[in-house]
């Protein structure tokens, strides 16, 4: 973690650190940060760097956990508007991250870029470490009564389902770009949301015709 030391720097100070150190992070693998490069973007000197963060892999630490608590803060307020839904969760989250013109929601745009470059990153961890998908503050916002079952691991797989339905979406949308290169278009956007909704009422109701379902049971 930052010493005391960072979090009293005045705020320029600490903003601009901070954005050299998301340039690093996002323009090569972790392995191959450079604190050199990091203190020359942040225009510090490198004691001053030590000051703050013992090493790179604890900058590195600090901004994935900060990052982390942006996407379970974010999570958990989609949560609560839905009343506890995790199937409402993907598609309100859409809307949240890929705005109606196609734009990316800037820290997932960081998270995409961090993904790309390190390849089999660890998400079990990242999200809610090795016990549970699904991090403790987005559990208490469940409703669990709107499950199947209402205990916590059935809620980890749906949580992580409706988590794949998401990713899938945003990908599906980052993969058709304007011409322009800014973003994928509306109609494209649109048309992805479309069939966002479709996989959650499949998670939610089930894709089985009503004889198969009774087969079932």
């Amino acid at each position: 973690m930052p010493t005391t030391t960072f979090f009293r720097l005045p705020e320029e100070k600490r903003k601009r650190l901070i954005e050299a150190c998301w340039t690093e992070l996002t323009r090569v693998r972790f392995a191959e940060v450079s604190i050199n490069r990091i203190i020359a973007s942040a225009r510090i000197p490198r004691g001053s760097f030590y000051q703050y963060f013992e090493d790179k892999e604890d900058l590195t630490r600090y901004l994935l956990e900060d990052m982390r608590e942006y996407f379970v803060c974010l999570l958990r307020s989609i949560l609560i508007e839905a009343k506890g839904d995790l199937f409402a969760m993907p598609l309100m989250a859409y809307d949240r991250f890929i705005s109606h013109q196609g734009h990316t929601d800037p820290m997932l745009a960081l998270f995409i870029k961090l993904l790309t470059l390190n390849k089999g990153m660890d998400l079990q961890s990242f999200m809610g470490g090795p016990k549970h998908f699904l991090p403790d503050p987005l559990w208490e916002a469940v409703d669990a009564s709107k499950l199947r079952q209402s205990d916590r691991e059935y809620a980890d797989q749906v949580f992580h389902l409706a988590c794949a339905v998401l990713a899938f979406a945003i990908v599906e949308t980052l993969q058709a770009p304007t011409r322009d290169g800014t973003g994928a278009g509306t109609a494209h956007s649109v048309r992805v949301r479309e069939m966002t909704k479709i996989r959650m009422d499949l998670l939610r109701y089930g894709g089985a015709a009503e004889e198969y379902e009774e087969e079932r049971t």
